[in-house]
């Protein structure tokens, strides 16, 4: 099996909505976000009720991968095929004679032995949540303006939280390459290929509003998409939760825990280590 893996890359996706205009939006409806309709509906607050108490401008990891396969192999195949009637004792088919089996099940007919030519492709393009490290659909993202990122210990951009994946690549390209790498029942194995296409961390911009409804004793936290301009309450705070830095070798450790990537194919783990090995 040959494999080949691309470079790992970084990516900031730039906001589509500033801070200051999401701070507003989200303010202009704290009524309803922070008692929620049925809140609204049983006992309405006064918006001077509910007051602003911390903000929160992160970048959130998620994961990008992309893979794909090539197989081409031979395998045996066995074809019965019924003849006309009873009478017939042989058939002769492309200069060979095959005699016709009486008793076969289902009546007399040949077996016909042949080799089929096969072709098994596959192209597999995942997302993952960064932190948790679930397959997630953050497609609608993926068509906004992005930055590459060439110094990843040293992304910090000015008052934004980075927050760090608690997800590695290894752990993501491991789901991604269990869903490409099928086993093939064949006789002979012509061409086997493994394209790791992409392995790329894309931050995408959040904005975090906590609110405090003092008659209720009531605290939320707003979360505002600053991508699709999307607000839902529920949401938290990450910089008093995660901890730690962002740095290329912690992240992009294919090398390091590839040994454990256990899939169909066998040797994939060792040639994926090779891989990394020869492209650097």
């Amino acid at each position: 099996m040959d494999i080949s893996l691309a470079e790992e890359r970084a990516f900031q996706i730039a906001p589509q909505v500033s801070f200051d205009v999401a701070r507003v939006r989200v303010d202009d409806k704290r009524t309803n976000l922070v008692a929620g309709v049925m809140g609204t509906l049983l006992s309405r607050p006064k918006p001077d009720d509910i007051h602003l108490v911390s903000t929160e401008s992160r970048m959130e990891p998620f994961w990008l991968v992309t893979i794909a396969s090539r197989t081409r192999y031979d395998r045996n195949r066995s074809f019965s095929l019924a003849v006309s009637g009873p009478e017939v004792q042989q058939v002769t088919l492309l200069d060979h004679q095959v005699t016709v089996d009486p008793k076969a099940k289902g009546g007399p007919s040949i077996a016909l032995t042949a080799v089929e030519h096969c072709l098994e492709e596959r192209r597999v393009s995942r997302q993952f949540d960064g932190l948790t490290g679930e397959k997630t659909d953050f497609s609608k993202y993926l068509g906004f303006p992005s930055q590459e990122i060439t110094n990843l210990e040293g992304f910090a951009p000015e008052g934004v939280f980075v927050v760090t994946p608690q997800a590695r690549a290894t752990a993501v390209v491991r789901q991604v390459m269990s869903e490409v790498v099928q086993p093939v029942q064949a006789q002979i194995i012509h061409e086997e290929r493994v394209d790791v296409e992409a392995i790329h961390l894309c931050f995408r911009p959040v904005y975090a509003f906590e609110y405090d409804w003092a008659p209720k004793g009531k605290k939320v936290i707003v979360e505002y998409d600053a991508l699709t301009g999307e607000a839902r309450t529920g949401g938290r705070k990450l910089q008093d939760q995660i901890k730690g830095m962002v740095t290329r070798d912690l992240l992009f450790d294919v090398t390091a825990d590839a040994v454990g990537m256990l899939v169909p194919g066998g040797s994939i783990a060792i040639k994926l280590v090779k891989a990394v090995v020869d492209r650097k």
